[in-house]
């Protein structure tokens, strides 16, 4: 089953609202992010980091604006200064991993992962002195990265008995990671984080915020939704962005369709109680 509107229903939504851009899209770019106080104070923190360096950590529940606020703390570095490596698909295996960061890196590919671990290595280790810039490497949705991934990521960072950092790793996942990282192979790596956070959900405020910003964006009445119907859509959705996209994209269809000018408390109370994805979270509340 799909939530996303298809091209029909956008055209019906976008003339019955005069909406100017589809509000609530996956594909906000992250310099256009809307950022919470908790995402703001993560940026922040991630720019701090960076003259630390090290290791760092971010986690949080799925859906609550991580992979946003990280493209955007990257996009935010200055080139100069860092170089980031970062991977669209992580690999499941060490050997898969180490070929997949040769080839970032430009290096030749090699028959033995001792080889790959051996270049891969010394060429970061030896980037900044020879180019000027701070290797970073970014691992995002890395809860699906297995033990000996993660442990190779950290026997790489092992540089002249731990006296400095070459490069730096931020690792970023749902609460699913830190079950990985539990593991009792990984506690050199859980000891050597120099900075973590647990990204939170926005809070009612935030998600007032969040859907006003996406209307105005839009060319409509931030007001649309009335206070009631933010509310019963932020208990909802326990104030996580994605799912706060998916419940107001469903209004603004339903609404549509029976021709509503505005979205309130009762109307969203009854879509989320018919609504199969969410049924019985908060719609009678």
């Amino acid at each position: 089953m799909t939530t996303e509107p298809t091209k029909k229903q956008i055209r019906r939504l976008r003339s019955h609202f005069a909406i100017d851009k589809m509000p609530f899209c996956k594909s906000m770019w992250a310099a256009q992010m809307f950022d919470s106080l908790a995402q703001r104070e993560l940026l922040q923190a991630l720019q701090m980091w960076t003259e630390v360096k090290g290791i760092c950590l971010v986690t949080g529940p799925s859906g609550v604006g991580k992979s946003i606020t990280v493209r955007r703390f990257v996009q935010e570095l200055d080139q100069s200064r860092f170089r980031v490596i970062d991977f669209s698909y992580l690999p499941s295996t060490v050997a898969g991993f180490l070929r997949s960061l040769s080839r970032k890196l430009g290096l030749p590919m090699r028959l033995h992962s001792t080889d790959l671990f051996d270049a891969a290595q010394a060429h970061l280790a030896a980037h900044e002195k020879e180019h000027g810039a701070h290797p970073l490497i970014v691992l995002d949705d890395a809860e699906g990265l297995r033990v000996p991934v993660i442990d190779a990521v950290r026997r790489l960072t092992t540089y002249d008995l731990d006296s400095e950092d070459r490069f730096s790793v931020l690792i970023s996942g749902t609460d699913d990671l830190l079950a990985t990282l539990a593991d009792p192979t990984l506690l050199p790596l859980r000891s050597r984080f120099s900075y973590t956070c647990a990204l939170r959900p926005f809070n009612v405020e935030d998600t007032s915020n969040y859907i006003s910003f996406h209307l105005s964006r839009a060319g409509v009445d931030p007001k649309l939704f009335t206070d009631t119907a933010v509310k019963k859509l932020f208990q909802t959705s326990m104030g996580r962005p994605r799912n706060i996209n998916q419940l107001a994209v469903q209004a603004l269809i339903q609404a549509a369709v029976q021709g509503r000018d505005s979205i309130e408390g009762e109307f969203m109370a009854h879509l989320i109680a018919n609504h199969p994805l969410y049924q019985n979270r908060g719609g009678d509340r």
